[in-house]
């Protein structure tokens, strides 16, 4: 099954990267136009894998619009 097309655009913050099932795993701006990274709050839609630097790879869950950088991602319907 390939996935909907997504948008890779959607802001995040740096390369943080956060891996907690249900969780988004791409830090976000704030909003409050001070800087600070907090959580991403979009609901999960896909689970799959993460390649760190170094090439060590993490398991990590994604809202639908953070969904790049994830490999083999499968909804979490799917599951």
């Amino acid at each position: 099954m390939t996935p909907d097309p997504y948008d890779p655009t959607v802001d995040y913050y740096a390369n943080a990267v956060f891996s907690e099932r249900g969780r988004c795993w791409r830090m976000v701006h704030d909003g409050e136009g001070s800087g600070r990274p907090t959580f991403c709050e979009e609901p999960v839609e896909w689970v799959g894998n993460h390649n760190l630097v170094g090439g060590r790879q993490i398991r990590v869950w994604s809202c639908d619009g953070h969904r790049a950088g994830v490999e083999q991602p499968e909804h979490v319907g799917h599951r």
